[in-house]
């Protein structure tokens, strides 16, 4: 469809090798159960795109998968409520992360008192990166965060962004094993408007439901 090359080194990584930010390897066996965490873009007419969608192996999320699949999701959806002219990446970040926060909690993966989980910011410790980056010629493009007072730079009618929250538990945390070893990233490519944003990657399946859907057809 026009699009020459990839807009970066794809990173495709199944099982426990979704929890590794940056896994490049791109090498190991997928076993039935596993998650598949693909972060890919094309570059076309020099502009980068940068999608992530994580899928199960065998078609069928299983139980603790779709759970954390759909917190990292209801996260996204909550980020998305804020991207708007006059809000900014901070007020986007703080509302997905008080969704995964409290999920977590009531999952028992965080333990402790709600409040005191999001205020210590205790949910770090499986969603391990920013909600996302500015987009255009490169894949994390040029642009300030924070202006020359040191607050947000507000979000203006044309800017892009990437909105890619996740959830990565580790194969050695300290929880119920039936939570261990899965990596979940979801990530869009979001265009700022004058009343809102549009979702320049909605096309990609993304639901549970929209997934496993598309699985049985291929």
């Amino acid at each position: 469809n026009g699009a020459l090359h990839p807009a970066y080194g794809i990173i495709s990584g199944g099982g426990a090798n979704a929890c590794i930010l940056h896994y490049t390897d791109n090498r190991d066996a997928l076993r039935d159960g596993d998650l598949l965490l693909v972060d890919a873009g094309a570059e076309y007419q020099g502009y980068a795109a940068d999608i992530t969608r994580t899928f199960p192996v065998n078609g069928k999320f299983n139980e603790p998968q779709s759970i954390l699949y759909n917190l990292v999701l209801k996260a996204q959806q909550a980020a998305f409520a804020e991207i708007k002219p006059g809000s900014n990446l901070v007020k986007a970040s703080e509302a997905a992360a008080r969704v995964i926060s409290d999920g977590l909690t009531e999952l028992g993966i965080l333990t402790g008192d709600a409040e005191e989980n999001f205020k210590e910011q205790r949910w770090k410790t499986y969603f391990i990166h920013g909600l996302g980056h500015w987009l255009g010629l490169d894949v994390h493009d040029v642009g300030r965060y924070r202006n020359s007072e040191g607050e947000p730079v507000s979000f203006k009618p044309g800017m892009v962004l990437t909105v890619e929250p996740g959830i990565y538990i580790p194969e050695d945390a300290e929880v119920d094993e039936k939570w261990r070893g899965i990596g979940i990233r979801i990530e869009d490519d979001i265009v700022v408007t004058a009343d809102g944003f549009d979702n320049m990657t909605a096309g990609v399946p993304k639901t549970v439901e929209e997934i496993e859907e598309w699985m049985k057809s291929q």
